[in-house]
């Protein structure tokens, strides 16, 4: 596999880091691209003073250029525009994510066996990160909860409590067993595919169908027409009554 000598420095660059800290380890904090809509300069100094507490490294993905030039980042904080998030929770010393709750971010965590802090901002995030308390991967947390000790205490949390740890990699240990690999499944889905004539039993029913069913056409039609002949026949009726009741009433003045 390929790999660029720019990734290779830049990587290098977090090994060095991270060895700073030996075995206490790193924790990694990726909060998505969005990230920046939500992080007011006073959330970011309580973060920053959340992290200063911790006896870990802290790699942090957040633009530099954002940084507020009168905060002090924490000795143990490193903060990036860009990591290799997926590499780093592969990492041997990394202890914890503080994740937004990304679906993809959640499944590459458990991937690898890491456990959570959540911290959600929109969409889907609060319902995963909610999934990922139920299971004991993490714990969560709401943007408007986030103050320096709340924080540090969850963190510390997650990371001394060796359960939220045994949880994750029992899930990862799941995730991660196959009787094939991806390559071997790969190579036998083509095999099928190739044998079965392009494998026609497997295509969505949809791509079958012509195109007036596929978009409802018929059945936008259907209820058009029970509509329509729906009011024609409460207009006659009210007609109807409407003549008969006038009848009666000139009936009773004659």
């Amino acid at each position: 596999m390929f790999t660029s000598f720019s990734y290779l420095t830049s990587f290098q660059e977090f090994e060095n880091f991270i060895a700073k800290f030996g075995d206490s380890g790193f924790v990694l904090v990726a909060l998505g691209s969005m990230v920046s809509t939500f992080q007011t300069k006073d959330l970011l100094k309580e973060m920053n003073s959340a992290f200063a507490r911790l006896s870990q490294g802290v790699i942090w993905k957040y633009k530099a250029s954002y940084w507020p030039k009168d905060v002090k980042l924490a000795p143990n904080v490193k903060i990036v525009d860009w990591l290799p998030q997926n590499d780093l929770l592969a990492h041997p010393r990394i202890r914890l994510f503080v994740t937004h709750g990304g679906m993809n971010s959640i499944m590459e965590a458990i991937q690898h066996g890491v456990p959570m802090v959540g911290i959600s901002l929109f969409g889907d995030q609060p319902e995963n990160l909610n999934r990922v308390e139920a299971r004991k991967f993490g714990v969560s947390l709401q943007l408007k909860q986030i103050n320096r000790e709340i924080l540090a205490v969850k963190m510390k949390q997650v990371i001394e409590d060796k359960r939220y740890k045994s949880a994750v990699v029992a899930a990862s240990i799941i995730r991660r067993s196959h009787p094939l690999t991806p390559a071997q499944r790969l190579v036998g889905w083509i095999d099928h595919i190739l044998q079965t004539g392009g494998a026609a039993h497997l295509k969505a029913h949809g791509l079958q169908q012509p195109w007036h069913e596929q978009y409802l056409l018929d059945v936008i039609l259907f209820l058009l027409v029970v509509t329509l002949g729906t009011l024609w026949f409460c207009g006659k009726l009210l007609g109807i009554m409407g003549r008969w009741l006038c009848g009666a009433s000139k009936l009773k003045k004659a």
